[in-house]
């Protein structure tokens, strides 16, 4: 198991899931396990070292490092092809919108059961940090 520590806090999280394992030159294959990830309320507090303010610090390390999921780049298929799509959904200051949609090519359809956002296919997660006013 990996361990990380945030240093800096940053106001959009980028998580990049290790999908392709390399075994040799000739011998690659996609992982599929499923990583289980919160649409709301991901808490990073425990990974970040004690809080401080400094005037080149983008956010204040003060407020609670939690974080909502607004998007999320799904691949299907093995390595070297496949197919690519998204889920995303609208936020802005005031936080994210319930409603998440999927976008495939050039299909852009509501999504009715979130369950389906969680899945092995997902690759690449964003998050935006909530903000306490």
């Amino acid at each position: 198991m990996k361990t990380v520590t945030l240093w800096r806090i940053p106001k959009i999280l980028v998580v990049h899931l290790k999908r392709f394992e390399y075994r040799g030159t000739f011998n690659r294959s996609k992982i599929g396990v499923l990583v289980d990830f919160p649409l709301d309320g991901l808490h990073l507090d425990s990974h970040s070292p004690q809080s401080s303010v400094a005037e080149d610090d983008f956010v204040d390390d003060r407020v609670p490092m939690m974080y909502d999921l607004f998007g999320v780049v799904n691949h299907y298929g093995r390595m070297g092809y496949g197919h690519y799509t998204a889920h995303a959904r609208r936020w802005d200051e005031s936080g994210a919108e319930r409603e998440w949609a999927e976008f495939d090519d050039e299909n852009v359809t509501g999504v009715a059961d979130t369950d389906s956002i969680v899945s092995p296919a997902a690759y690449v997660l964003f998050y935006k940090r909530r903000l306490f006013l």
